[in-house]
């Protein structure tokens, strides 16, 4: 058991056996984490759990916090129980000198915002996250242009990681994506992080390529439980934007969609990107919440 920062309460880490339902109270599925990414912390006052808070660790650097969840009814105030798992959080997150730090919140909760802001989360994005039905007619879909001159999208393979490399590096100069800035220092890792997940599925990520250029890269992951194909990610270099190459993206997307018999496609998108908003809307996407992204980085 690790020693808090007050007297009367004290934070540990959660047993192994009791890890998936203490996830589920953050709010987190422990089975669509892999095995040994969850950690789940938990706060104690007098041997009585007070709060939760969850990490999930990914292989790029990347950890994703869900929580706090606050128990208590006692004498400990909720914001001290937050801060003290945020703190303890803090140490584990430097001590595995993770490069990014994030957490998604309902933009109600501002109580759990604030208790992030105050732990070095200084970055707050908002997200949209959009979602595209592909019940019924799908006639009405906008016109991809594939024949209008040579392209071809390549699927993931290690043969071709280095050019997926280069090709993720190259579409996040001038993006308008705030969470891709944080991610561009170091690409690599960035592809680590998105391979982690359990959904990674090499032939579902795709890379764009004009003659003997690579213009951007498609990273999908499909949820077969959910009957979902997800844009993880989609992105070009900035001489290849404007020029038609989102809505070739795009019907690769709904194409393997349709393979893989998804009944939507979702995607999270930068409320303030909006010439993804634009491609997005083009292709009847529409959104179904709006959730804030805060971001503690390496040197926070």
């Amino acid at each position: 058991m690790e020693s808090g920062h007050a007297t009367s309460l004290q934070v540990r880490t959660v047993d192994a056996a009791d890890g998936a339902a203490v996830a589920r109270k953050c709010g987190i599925n422990f089975a669509d984490s892999a095995a040994g990414q969850v950690e789940c912390l938990e706060a104690q006052n007098k041997k009585q759990a007070v709060g939760y808070l969850a990490l999930a660790w990914f292989g790029g650097g990347n950890v994703w916090l869900w929580g706090p969840k606050i128990t208590t009814r006692g004498t400990e105030s909720t914001s001290k129980v937050a801060r003290i798992l945020l703190a303890e959080a803090n140490k584990r997150i430097a001590l595995r000198k993770a490069s990014l730090a994030q957490v998604m919140l309902n933009p109600t909760q501002e109580d759990e915002a604030n208790w992030y802001a105050e732990s070095g989360y200084d970055t707050r994005i908002m997200l949209e996250l959009l979602t595209r039905p592909l019940t019924g007619n799908q006639s009405q879909l906008p016109n991809s242009a594939e024949a209008s001159f040579d392209w071809n999208s390549i699927a993931y393979a290690p043969r071709c990681h280095a050019r997926f490399l280069r090709a993720l590096a190259g579409s996040y100069a001038e993006s308008a994506d705030c969470l891709a800035l944080h991610r561009q220092s170091d690409p690599e890792m960035t592809l680590a992080d998105f391979r982690s997940t359990p959904e990674f599925n090499p032939t579902l990520w795709r890379l764009f390529e004009s003659g003997t250029e690579d213009t951007g890269c498609l990273l999908l992951n499909h949820h077969p439980d959910e009957a979902a194909l997800e844009i993880a990610y989609l992105g070009f270099k900035p001489s290849y934007r404007g020029c038609g190459w989102g809505q070739r993206a795009m019907s690769v997307a709904f194409s393997e969609a349709s393979r893989l018999d998804c009944q939507r496609i979702n995607v999270g998108v930068d409320a303030q990107n909006r010439a993804a908003q634009r491609l997005y809307a083009r292709w009847g996407f529409w959104c179904f919440s709006q959730q804030q992204v805060l971001i503690r980085t390496v040197n926070a």
